[in-house]
């Protein structure tokens, strides 16, 4: 037996149409409104990449030093608990 909608799915419904409509009074399409959300994932994702580049050597040597400072004091630790 089908259950009946629940609320909150209404309210999406509603919340969309009203939007669309909005969108719609600024002759947005819905084509539109895909290619600005697909350049700006593309502009967010190069950004992140950028980002990455700059960072990454940096994060790299800060790793060589703390990696096996953790990796001794974790074994110590452990041959401790025993």
């Amino acid at each position: 037996m089908a259950t009946p909608p629940r609320i909150p799915v209404v309210k999406l419904v509603i919340w969309c149409l009203v939007i669309g409509l909005v969108l719609a009074m600024f002759n947005a399409s819905p084509e539109d409104v895909y290619a600005w959300a697909g350049e700006t994932g593309r502009a967010i994702i190069d950004w992140l990449w950028a980002f990455g580049q700059k960072i990454g050597p940096y994060m790299l040597m800060g790793a060589m030093l703390v990696l096996p400072i953790w990796g001794i004091s974790y074994l110590w630790r452990l041959l401790k608990s025993r």
